[in-house]
């Protein structure tokens, strides 16, 4: 009775230990399969979020890239059309200038081997800069009389108006080369552009003045006595004393005479009137003599009008 007891009691523990063995190994399989599968949230995370930054690095390098060149591109093209118009419209405003004058003009590139002695100049380049130095020249030019320039060039001396930047000596702002034959003029821009304008028309007018037969013999006289052109004297001067009662308008008027007329009819067709162009007084008389001696020599100069440099006359 005992050893069967016993022997069943083996046969329990048997069946007892396979069946918690297999329990065992399903769990082991389990908890295996969990832990396979398992989300690890910082592992993850640090890897998506190196995912995204990569992606948005190379999106957005990429892409200004392409912006910039894009806009870039753009830019220039719309810059080269609006110097193709302004071109355009450059050469209609100098072709009109030129058919209502009577005159020749250049700049930019047509007057890159201009100099004069051994001064050189420096192109304009810039087409708004050309258009406003054409607009302002036109504006000047309007202040003499219809026909004025023509009847210059109808008597053999026609005029060329250079628009340069500058000069390679910089006190200079303005030149006039003329003959008998032929003038030019050359107005540096980056000065003020009507008083070089009405200073260096002035050597041109005069030039033809004299071809005309005029003359200025009675000028000295205006001067002081046993003054000499070349010597300066600062207390003559009136844009340094600005003295009524000055003898010049400046210290360059006292360089030669020709000099003090350009520097006095400069001072004529300014907006504004300086108190040496007051009556009697020596700049006043000499304002006179260019004046009348103008209106007798030119046929297009009416008595009966009052010119722009007549104003304060």
């Amino acid at each position: 009775m005992n050893k069967h007891f016993m022997k069943q009691k083996s046969s329990y523990y048997g069946i007892s230990l396979v069946i918690i063995s297999l329990f065992i190994i399903l769990c082991g399989f389990f908890f295996a399969y969990k832990e396979n599968n398992k989300i690890d949230p910082i592992k993850d995370v640090i890897k998506e979020e190196n995912k995204n930054e990569e992606e948005i690095y190379i999106s957005t390098s990429g892409s200004e890239k392409e912006l910039d060149d894009e806009y870039n591109k753009n830019k220039q093209e719309e810059e080269n059309n609006y110097n193709e118009l302004l071109d355009n419209i450059n050469n209609n405003l100098r072709k009109n200038i030129e058919d209502e004058y009577r005159i020749t003009i250049k700049y930019g590139k047509e007057t890159s081997n201009y100099k004069i002695d051994n001064i050189t100049t420096e192109i304009i380049t810039n087409p708004s800069i050309i258009n406003s130095a054409l607009n302002r020249l036109q504006n000047a030019l309007k202040l003499y009389p219809e026909g004025f320039f023509q009847e210059i060039r109808n008597e053999g001396i026609p005029l060329t108006i250079y628009l340069v930047n500058n000069y390679s000596d910089k006190d200079i702002t303005g030149i006039t080369d003329s003959s008998y034959q032929q003038a030019t003029i050359s107005i540096a821009i980056i000065y003020p552009f009507e008083e070089s304008f009405y200073h260096e028309s002035y050597h041109y007018i005069e030039k033809y003045l004299l071809l005309k037969g005029a003359n200025f013999n009675s000028w000295d006289y205006l001067n002081p006595q046993e003054f000499e052109y070349g010597t300066i004297h600062n207390n003559y001067s009136y844009n340094i004393t600005f003295n009524e009662d000055s003898y010049f308008v400046n210290n360059y008027a006292q360089t030669d005479a020709s000099e003090d007329r350009a520097s006095t009819f400069e001072y004529m067709m300014s907006d504004n009137k300086a108190s040496c162009l007051n009556t009697n007084k020596t700049i006043w008389k000499k304002a006179n003599i260019i004046s009348k001696t103008i209106e007798t020599v030119f046929k297009t100069v009416k008595q009966e009008n009052t010119e722009t440099w007549e104003r304060y006359l």
